[in-house]
């Protein structure tokens, strides 16, 4: 992680998992960075995001935590359940979105349940609100991220799959609200990303 400049942030609300799952995520992350040169993901910390990038309009931001103050007071933890893996043409990574066959539900409302409290606070040129806010949004464990061509996907998915599998659910119980920067976010914008965190949640 680079040094943090305060210069245009980008903020985000992560679910974090537990230390196993930090544990081996993070191991694969610095494997295809040693073995594949791909280091995109492993400029993050090891999440699931809850809600992804947004500018945040003029203004301090302590109404906006106290808004996510009130979401976070009436969750409840609800657990997170591994369903392989999860595609896009940005990466891939460990789908958690499911819960045996069906979607997540108690992981979908607590979703929706901090869009709301953010959507006041993001700024009508936010870059990021088309790809976030989708209603295909898919809650996931990224392994490769943004460097890493379709073209190659299938062998790090190779590589990665001789890893331990991850199959035991954990609890949904920390989350972290973060600040991000980068010296160009209409373009490379991974290149050079830091971070900070904000506040972090312990529910339950």
């Amino acid at each position: 992680m680079q040094a943090h400049s305060q210069l245009d942030p980008r903020f985000a609300i992560y679910l974090m998992p537990p230390y196993r799952v930090v544990r081996m995520v993070t191991e694969i992350h610095s494997l295809i960075r040693k073995q594949f040169g791909f280091d995109a993901a492993d400029r993050f910390q090891v999440h699931a995001t809850i809600k992804g990038f947004f500018k945040k309009n003029d203004g301090p931001l302590e109404p906006l935590i106290e808004e996510l103050d009130d979401a976070m007071r009436s969750q409840l933890p609800f657990p997170v359940y591994f369903n392989g893996y999860h595609f896009a043409e940005v990466g891939f990574g460990l789908d958690v979105s499911r819960r045996n066959d069906e979607l997540n539900l108690e992981l979908l409302e607590m979703r929706e349940r901090i869009v709301n409290a953010v959507l006041p606070f993001i700024s009508p040129d936010c870059e990021f609100m088309a790809s976030d806010l989708s209603e295909n949004f898919k809650a996931h464990i990224t392994l490769a991220f943004r460097d890493i061509p379709i073209s190659m996907h299938s062998d790090v998915l190779r590589f990665i799959n001789e890893a331990p599998k991850l199959t035991e659910p954990f609890a949904a119980d920390t989350f972290h609200f973060m600040e991000f920067c980068s010296d160009d976010w209409t373009g490379l914008w991974w290149h050079s990303l830091s971070w900070r965190l904000i506040k972090t949640w312990h529910i339950g």
